[in-house]
């Protein structure tokens, strides 16, 4: 860079009324047509020892885009029916799937389970015309809606809890974009 720099000749010359003119000329560097410049990046791949490696949450991140449009149509004449169809999805190329994150499972679903049973548990209790003031039917439905609901989110939390180590380790892996190897650095 030091040897371009010294046959680089700069001028900034005044010419009239504040018109500049900068005139940098440097012979050595012809850039390529498809040539990318390779940063300066400390980590190489061990396999090939490239340099074109990315981290597998910068490449799942970069092939995933969330798409949303709305179409509407409407009568020629003005008198008809409008139409508005909104469309929303993901897109994601095949490298971006294949190097997706390790899967968690949603807690939500035991979540809503426990609520909806402790709500007809409720209900079953509150009925005082029955045998001791209960509606068994509902009140073990209920009851059994709360052990699912529970036992679940216990699964999931557990099953999440597990998935944590593999997730912090795939957000410090990165991949070799020449020969495809994962590697941590």
């Amino acid at each position: 860079m030091s040897a371009c720099l010294a046959e680089n000749s700069a001028r900034i010359e005044l010419r009239g009324a504040l018109m500049y003119e900068i005139v940098l000329e440097c012979s050595s560097f012809t850039p390529q047509r498809n040539e990318y410049v390779v940063s300066n990046n400390a980590i190489c791949c061990p396999q090939c020892q490239g340099q074109n490696v990315q981290l597998l949450s910068v490449i799942h991140a970069a092939g995933t885009s969330h798409i949303q449009s709305t179409h509407q149509a409407r009568s020629q004449t003005g008198f008809g029916p409008s139409v508005t169809v909104e469309t929303s999805g993901r897109h994601q190329t095949n490298l971006a799937a294949s190097v997706g994150p390790p899967p968690g499972k949603r807690l939500l679903g035991p979540v809503i389970l426990t609520g909806v049973g402790a709500i007809i548990l409720y209900d079953g209790l509150k009925l005082m015309n029955t045998y001791w003031g209960v509606d068994w039917t509902r009140f073990f439905i209920g009851a059994i809606f709360i052990t699912v609901g529970v036992i679940g989110f216990v699964r999931h939390w557990k099953f999440n809890v597990a998935q944590y180590d593999k997730l912090e380790e795939w957000r410090r892996t990165w991949m070799c974009h020449a020969c495809g190897t994962r590697f941590l650095p």
